[in-house]
């Protein structure tokens, strides 16, 4: 059966080039081994979807690539050409015989430690030389390093760029990004942000790095939302907790170079790569092998110390700090400005440290829970395990809570997490703003939790607005001197007006009116004040 997208370039490009067979395909389009009928060497022609050109268009996608074409460097994938023809736009590089580093670690697994430093030695001179003339790659990942030769050569220099753009306004649940794009994302692409420099691409080369070692990326999960959010929110595991014998001054270059903030990043490509090989005061290097014996006489002094050292801790122990629960983040302590909502006036309140869940409680969540306490659940037939548990009474949910070892969130609590210091009235800002959110519009349903990561509270609490109500731990009384308990956030089906940090509904816990009403957990944090 023949592919009619090869079918189409092979016409569009007769007389010009030959295609022989298709290379691969992804997010960013099709890649063909071709032959420059003039020249008579082989090439690599790559086609771009659809959407780049309606973007675009075609002149200014080839001053782009012309741009890039300009590089040279022997660490990078030249570019001959591009050019548009019937409707494809497409650009011609060199090809280049081997295999991609995506390709390796999928055969092999994670890489010996050397040659792993090595190419991202190599790697990280083409970024440098690339970013001294003002290009930022964008989309450093395993599938754009090739390996021919002995050697590391990077791809697609400068086209994620104008791909990215022709994406710019459709969610994560769209086709402009993968599983394995995220997976290399650095914090500020994944929340959108329209400034990327420099230090976007370090992030992607100690991601690139922490796979080769330690034989998968810093972040995984099942699709591109569950990355993303992992990205704007957990701190990556340490390498040497997954491959010990990785020198730990490489360990903390890796936990730098995948800083959330771009400013605590190497400033620069070569830093990075310097700070793999350069150990410091900070970062010592393994003993060279000459002064070991040195070393082990001076270390049997040391142990003599810290056992003194450790015999006082045993008799004066101290209390360990506390261990984040799973699944949350912390909310520092601090001031906060709540109310403004229904029957809510707007006051001023001092909090201590707390967690509160990053999503809301899932269908599979509650689900284990359920199990394991022999109980029926609540629902006719059981929703996707990724969506938010919903059909909850309040007093469940406080029953879940508390099987582990925490309680609902007060409003107050809730309020604090999702509008922040500067009390916004959307957990992003003072505006509605679409895509953010599974509210007004959105979707005709409810949706995983996670899936709108654009739309993180200050704390990286996600859907804090829309998707599903939320319980909180706060009751009103009707004249008629019936309880009711608060909800907050919204619902898929809510509009702007009412998706927002500070609208408050009450209801009473009647199964009947809670088919949309979810909620998140919270624990106290002790000692952990922001003031």
């Amino acid at each position: 059966m023949t592919d009619p997208l090869f079918d189409q370039v092979s016409t569009a490009l007769a007389g010009r080039y030959t295609l022989v067979r298709e290379l691969g395909q992804g997010g960013m389009g099709a890649v063909f081994l071709g032959k420059d009928v003039k020249l008579g060497r082989e090439v690599a022609i790559k086609v771009l979807p659809p959407t780049t050109r309606a973007y675009l268009g075609s002149e200014r996608f080839q001053r782009e690539v012309q741009l890039v074409a300009r590089l040279s460097h022997p660490h990078i994938v030249p570019l001959f050409e591009a050019d548009e023809v019937d409707g494809f736009l497409y650009y011609v590089m060199e090809y280049v015989e081997g295999e991609s580093l995506a390709q390796r670690l999928t055969r092999q697994g994670s890489l010996p430690f050397d040659e792993a430093i090595r190419i991202v030695a190599e790697v990280g001179d083409a970024l440098q030389y690339a970013h001294e003339h003002g290009i930022v790659h964008r989309d450093v990942k395993p599938a754009n390093i090739l390996l021919s030769g002995g050697h590391a050569r990077v791809t697609d220099f400068g086209i994620a760029k104008s791909v990215a753009e022709s994406e710019e306004g459709k969610t994560l649940t769209g086709t402009g990004v993968t599983v394995g794009t995220a997976a290399y994302m650095s914090p500020e692409q994944a929340s959108g942000e329209r400034r990327i420099d420099a230090r976007s691409d370090v992030y992607a080369l100690a991601a690139v790095l922490y796979e080769k070692l330690a034989g998968e990326p810093p972040f995984t999960g099942p699709n591109a939302q569950a990355i993303v959010a992992r990205i704007l929110v957990d701190v990556p595991r340490a390498v040497r907790t997954i491959r010990p014998n990785v020198p730990a001054h490489v360990d903390q270059a890796l936990m730098a170079g995948l800083a959330k903030v771009p400013a605590d990043r190497p400033p620069s490509a070569r830093a990075f790569v310097d700070s793999l090989a350069t150990p410091t005061a900070e970062r010592p290097a393994t003993v060279p092998r000459p002064y070991r014996r040195h070393f082990i006489a001076v270390a049997m002094v040391v142990a003599l110390v810290l056992a003194a050292v450790l015999a006082a801790v045993l008799i004066h122990p101290k209390t360990p700090p506390p261990r984040r629960p799973s699944g949350m983040v912390p909310v520092p302590g601090g001031s906060y400005v709540v109310g403004g909502g229904q029957g809510r006036p707007t006051r001023t309140v001092t909090l201590p440290a707390f967690y509160i869940d990053s999503t809301e409680v899932t269908v599979g969540a509650y689900v284990h829970y359920l199990d394991s306490a022999h109980t029926a659940a609540p629902w006719r037939q059981q929703p996707p395990d990724d969506w938010p548990a919903t059909g909850i009474l309040w007093s469940e949910a406080q029953r879940f809570c508390a099987a582990r070892g925490a309680r609902l969130p007060t409003e107050d609590e809730w309020e604090a997490a999702a509008r922040g210091p500067d009390s916004r009235r959307y957990p992003w800002g003072d505006q509605w703003a679409r895509g953010r959110a599974n509210a007004a519009g959105a979707s005709d349903t409810l949706a995983p939790v996670g899936e709108f990561p654009l739309g993180r509270s200050f704390v990286g609490a996600l859907d804090m607005v829309g998707n599903a109500w939320e319980w909180v731990d706060t009751d009103t009384l009707t004249r008629g001197g019936q309880v009711r308990h608060v909800i907050k956030g919204g619902a898929f089906n809510s509009l702007p007006q009412t998706a927002t940090t500070t609208y408050r509904v009450t209801l009473p816990d009647d199964r009947d009116q809670l088919w949309n009403t979810g909620f998140r957990c919270a624990a106290s944090i002790q000692g952990a004040n922001r003031d």
